[in-house]
């Protein structure tokens, strides 16, 4: 794991796993050794770093290649997170295909999705199942 106080690729990763409402700061901070006070400190230098490249490009030629960097991996981070939870219906339909005993990586593959996007769906859709009746009879009844 790369230290986001010194790659621009690990801050931005982690700027975008923060922002996520649903995100457990304390968790995400602490595996990489941080805590509130310490994010904000590297926060606040990145910014000013980001800032700064911005101010230097002088000839307003395109976007300077740190902030270009920053971008595309806080976009690509955010891509990923919300790509990772599957709506149910789309949860349903890889759970029926794998029922159906195809492997596991061909279903997966076939409906574009990740092992990871499939486990944290199941992990987050089973509980919601545990605590509404209605969902989980529409479950078993696609499972039928």
């Amino acid at each position: 794991m790369k230290d986001p106080s010194e790659d621009v690729e690990a801050y931005a990763t982690l700027a975008a796993q923060l922002a996520d409402p649903g995100a457990d700061r304390a968790a995400l901070l602490a595996a990489h050794g941080l805590d509130e006070e310490r994010w904000e400190a590297l926060d606040d230098a990145w910014q000013a770093r980001l800032s700064e490249a911005d101010d230097d490009d002088g000839e307003d030629v395109g976007v300077p290649p740190l902030v270009a960097a920053f971008a595309e991996t806080f976009a690509r981070a955010q891509r990923a997170r919300a790509r990772s939870e599957l709506s149910f219906d789309r949860f349903l339909e890889a759970a029926r295909a794998l029922r159906r005993g195809t492997d596991m990586a061909t279903v997966l593959s076939r409906l574009d999705l990740t092992l990871e996007d499939y486990l944290s769906a199941q992990q987050r859709w089973t509980a919601a199942m545990l605590e509404d009746e209605e969902l989980m009879a529409r479950f078993q009844r696609a499972m039928r």
